[in-house]
């Protein structure tokens, strides 16, 4: 149940980021974290997986935009909002991230 409504959220906010990005309107920065925020919130609690989720986020570009994410950001590189953050430097705790930076 929680996974459906999940998903259905994140659905939501991806409509609504894509289709007002199609709109040649800026997405507002606070607006693009907070779907990543939740999407990875989503991941930790077990509701989704990264792998669905972009397999949502795909289909979703393709619904609105009509070709890939690939495509698109082939064709306009700088019109691309979400970019890939690479979370793994997160997942050893804080105390020993400190002393590997030192």
């Amino acid at each position: 149940m929680y996974n459906e409504k999940f998903t259905h959220e994140v659905s939501r906010r991806l409509r609504g980021l894509f289709g007002t990005s199609k709109l040649g309107m800026p997405i507002p920065p606070i607006e693009r974290h907070r779907l990543e925020g939740f999407m990875q919130a989503g991941i930790f609690l077990g509701l989704s997986s990264k792998a669905e989720l972009a397999q949502l986020m795909e289909e979703i570009h393709f619904d609105i935009f009509g070709k890939t994410i690939a495509e698109h950001r082939a064709q306009a590189p700088l019109s691309w909002v979400f970019e890939e953050v690479d979370y793994s430097l997160y997942e050893s705790p804080a105390y020993e991230r400190t002393h590997q930076e030192s």
